[in-house]
């Protein structure tokens, strides 16, 4: 089946960046998990930061794949989560679908500022000036 969803991730310093964009299907998470298993600096402790501002949503057995890929995560060196998205019902539907973990370990923000802020404060470094998807949000962003 085709993969629906587009991603971009790199890290920066011990901070996993992941960006989505676009609706995803179960093939496109798990690709995009794949792709994060490869690039997750796993012999170190790191943090992950997901931009997901543009994701227009996931079918239900995409949604119910991130558990697994969170469990993977915290296995694998993971110390903290950080999730931007800024709509309400879309991040409700995430935290409620996708696992409520405790909020040390995931958490919710409204904008990459706010992630930012908790990332450094949780030791991971990371300033709106780090962020290195600018380019993937302009070219995925469809016109409003």
């Amino acid at each position: 089946m085709k993969i629906h969803g587009q991603w971009e991730i790199t890290v920066v310093r011990n901070v996993l960046v992941r960006t989505t964009a676009g609706s995803f299907n179960e093939e496109g998470t798990w690709a995009c998990f794949l792709d994060t298993k490869k690039k997750a600096p796993v012999s170190q402790p790191w943090a992950g930061l997901t931009n997901a501002a543009h994701w227009e949503m996931s079918n239900v057995d995409s949604l119910q794949a991130f558990p697994k890929m969170r469990e993977w995560a915290f296995q694998n060196s993971c110390v903290c989560l950080a999730v931007v998205v800024p709509d309400n019902m879309r991040k409700e539907i995430h935290r409620r679908q996708t696992g409520n973990l405790p909020e040390d370990l995931v958490h919710y923000f409204s904008t990459i500022e706010e992630a930012c802020t908790w990332l450094t404060s949780r030791g991971f470094d990371f300033t709106v000036a780090d962020y290195p998807h600018a380019e993937f949000i302009a070219r995925t962003r469809k016109a409003d």
